[in-house]
């Protein structure tokens, strides 16, 4: 969990970027999901729940996900499906795919280059691609030697971070 948080959190500045800047970026091949969901989608038939991070998200897994993606490997694929306060239908916000070694990250920044092309962010072993519609983000730690590759969809998370904002700002206003 304490990886999603961080993900999460680079994604919240992603968003908080876009705020700021309003162009149209786009990038090619943009993700619209991941394998057979689409951004919005329920949790499919076969996702195993396996908590709640906040009281919008909760994270699934699908037991029969295939942990890899070309010649990278992941130990791990997890789903963040947003449930609005006003809903009651979870939807698929954002997937995080988690691997070891640097060789794993070295595959995946060669995957992501050919598949979205030129890069809207890169920092050492971070990179981003980001619209107004989705963001991929590639992250590596050499010192713990794993990283993550996250999708997300751009709107469902701006709705998500926009709906968790207004909810701090309430509870802090009766601390003024």
């Amino acid at each position: 969990m304490k990886r999603m948080r961080s993900l999460l959190w680079f994604l919240i500045a992603t968003i908080l970027v876009f705020s700021l800047v309003d162009i149209g970026l786009t990038f090619q091949n943009e993700p619209e999901g991941f394998r057979d969901l689409k951004w919005g989608d329920p949790p499919g038939e076969k996702m195993e729940f396996l908590g709640k991070q906040d009281e919008w998200v909760s994270i699934y897994r699908d037991p029969s996900d295939k942990l890899e993606l070309g010649d990278a490997r992941f130990y791990m694929i997890l789903y963040e499906f947003y449930t609005p306060s006003d809903a009651t239908v979870r939807r698929l916000m954002g997937v995080g795919l988690y691997f070891k070694d640097k060789e794993n990250f070295d595959i995946l920044e060669t995957i992501c280059k050919v598949k979205f092309g030129e890069l809207t962010w890169e920092r050492f072993h971070q990179l981003a691609w980001m619209s107004l519609d989705s963001m991929v983000t590639l992250d590596y730690e050499s010192v713990k030697e794993e990283g993550n590759l996250g999708l997300c969809s751009t709107p469902i998370f701006k709705q998500f971070t926009e709906e968790k904002e207004k909810k701090q700002a309430e509870e802090a206003e009766k601390d003024w």
